[in-house]
């Protein structure tokens, strides 16, 4: 084996979605792979992901899903991790570990990944990554609200209008992708509604404007934008604060986790991310 570890370019689209669907996970189409090297917000002049390739042929990969977003004034990229794979024959010499650390080796970038598995994890918890969370607060409507429904706007060019620059900015880097929003007692809110356990549909928050505001009125918003018979508001813990109702507390089964130089948990949301690209579930 004559191995190289090397950021993915233009030219290495194809091979890439072919490795990753023929090996990784048939289920996700070739189309939905090629996201991965080549979304709607990346950034100009950042690599494509870094692959592993033995004489010409790809047998390794990791997505490093790149966005410039504005926090408290300020610009930050941020790099989503996604889809570290190699071939079989390819793993327990080291080639793996090389390839992860490729793809975080910027010292000025937020790092995460909300799907790593376990034994990833343990990898990247000893290159500096913490949790992100564990946990998050579950919300089901009530049959009888305790309050007056709040305002909420639906309409996709009346929420456009009432959007900050940087916001419209977000609002079309999304669009075409299967997410809802809304603004909801003046939180611009942006949800995945997917089936998780037993056919409970999670309404899961993406993004929140306000995240102080959703953790003061999460019983409410439920009661206003969850929709289906055993659907349920999902937010990751670190939005809420304390002393605001915490509704249910269930455990995140995967972690997520985080390394940055210079943001706090609460900043980092679940936009631009391999979630949305390849219309994937939360764990």
């Amino acid at each position: 084996m004559s191995v190289v570890v090397r950021p993915a370019g233009e030219t290495d689209i194809e091979a890439v979605a072919r490795l990753l669907h023929e090996h990784m996970n048939a289920k996700i189409p070739p189309e939905r792979w090629r996201l991965l090297l080549d979304y709607p917000w990346r950034p100009d002049g950042v690599e494509r992901g870094w692959l592993v390739e033995d004489r010409g042929v790809v047998v390794g990969f990791m997505a490093t899903i790149y966005s410039d977003r504005e926090i408290a004034g300020r610009t930050h990229r941020f790099c989503d991790l996604s889809s570290w794979y190699l071939l079989a024959d390819y793993r327990g010499d080291g080639t793996g570990d090389t390839l992860l650390q490729a793809g975080m080796a910027k010292p000025d970038v937020t790092y995460h990944t909300m799907t790593a598995r376990r034994a990833t994890g343990r990898k990247i918890r000893a290159l500096g990554f913490d949790i992100l969370d564990d946990t998050r607060s579950l919300f089901r409507p009530l049959a009888e609200p305790r309050a007056a429904p709040l305002p909420c706007v639906r309409d996709r060019a009346t929420i456009h209008a009432r959007l900050t620059p940087p916001q419209r900015e977000m609002f079309a880097r999304h669009a075409g992708f299967d997410l809802d929003q809304a603004i909801v007692g003046g939180v611009w809110l942006v949800w995945q509604r997917k089936l998780k356990g037993d056919a409970i549909a999670y309404h899961e928050i993406l993004h929140a404007s306000d995240p102080a505001c959703l953790s003061a009125n999460a019983q409410a918003v439920a009661d206003t934008i969850v929709t289906g018979e055993r659907g349920v508001l999902a937010v990751d813990s670190r939005w809420m604060a304390a002393g605001d109702d915490p509704g249910t507390i269930e455990r995140i089964v995967l972690p997520r986790w985080f390394r940055s130089p210079d943001l706090e948990r609460r900043d980092i949301d679940h936009l631009y991310s391999e979630v949305i690209l390849l219309d994937q579930k939360l764990p």
